[in-house]
């Protein structure tokens, strides 16, 4: 079975280099995890994909707001999908958007998003009958929830500012802690959405933290050890290794930075109670 490194341990996200090593002539498209908030470049072989009809396709769930050089994610790669989720970094409450770069796709996107509906719904309105031309899902967005997502709009420059702020805290903080390496999101391109770390004893300091009341988890486990993808199983050592040690630690724009001082105390002692009983047992 071959064995590949798909992801940075120091971003827990692909490179450029990583996607070209496991590409094959038998790849359609690439889909860069944009983990964290943290944007990818690709422009190194954005035309070697290209000349080999690979597209790229983005999953920016996290990334609302982030750069990839002078030009915000969404602007970049041959489709991208975001997530407005109740916890993202912009919310409609639920729901998402993918960005197509030419008119086809759009027209593509908006049959399947309405279970292969050609016709608008202002269309249907004014006839008494629809077509359906193929495979579709019911994923259109409600009025309601696009209405919460501009409401989140006007005020995203405030959210962006506050989780960078927020996330440099924590690395200045953390920076006191032996043994704990924090996840880099790039903060001065990225608008950050998750402030993650790996830790030894990562089982044990989670339980530690559940117990002391602070909401860690643990982003996320990985797909290719999932039941559901099991024909496709492969041995990706750096991704088992990165999920054995990832903690991601409480973070949104309301936090402040008495929080974080808290958080990172409970961090501290966690690690020495559980680094003491891992001793006591050796």
């Amino acid at each position: 079975m071959a064995r590949f490194r798909m992801l940075d341990p120091a971003t827990l996200c692909v490179t450029d280099q990583l996607v070209m090593d496991a590409v094959t002539d038998r790849t359609r498209a690439v889909m860069p995890v944009l983990f964290g908030g943290r944007a990818i470049d690709f422009s190194r072989v954005r035309k070697e994909l290209a000349s080999r009809d690979i597209a790229i396709v983005e999953d920016a769930a996290h990334a609302f707001g982030s750069r990839n050089g002078a030009r915000r994610v969404g602007a970049t790669g041959d489709l991208t999908c975001f997530s407005f989720g109740p916890i993202k970094n912009l919310t409609c409450g639920q729901g998402g958007i993918v960005i197509p770069r030419t008119r086809a796709e759009a027209a593509t996107i908006r049959r399947i998003r309405m279970l292969g509906i050609v016709q608008s719904q202002a269309e249907r309105s004014r006839t008494t009958s629809y077509q359906v031309e193929g495979f579709g899902l019911r994923y259109q967005m409600s009025g309601i929830n696009a209405a919460i997502g501009l409401a989140q709009l006007e005020h995203f420059e405030k959210a962006e500012t506050t989780r960078r702020i927020l996330w440099r805290s924590y690395r200045r903080v953390l920076t006191g802690l032996d043994g704990v390496r924090l996840v880099d999101v790039d903060p001065d391109r990225s608008v950050p959405h998750l402030c993650q770390v790996l830790i030894p004893h990562r089982v044990e300091v989670h339980a530690q933290m559940k117990a002391r009341g602070i909401g860690v988890g643990v982003h996320y486990p990985p797909n290719h050890l999932q039941p559901a993808f099991a024909p496709w199983r492969r041995d990706l050592p750096a991704t088992e290794q990165a999920c054995r040690e990832v903690l991601t630690l409480p973070f949104h724009q309301h936090l402040t930075e008495n929080d974080i001082d808290q958080v990172v105390t409970a961090l501290g002692q966690a690690l020495k109670t559980v680094g003491a009983a891992s001793c006591a047992r050796s």
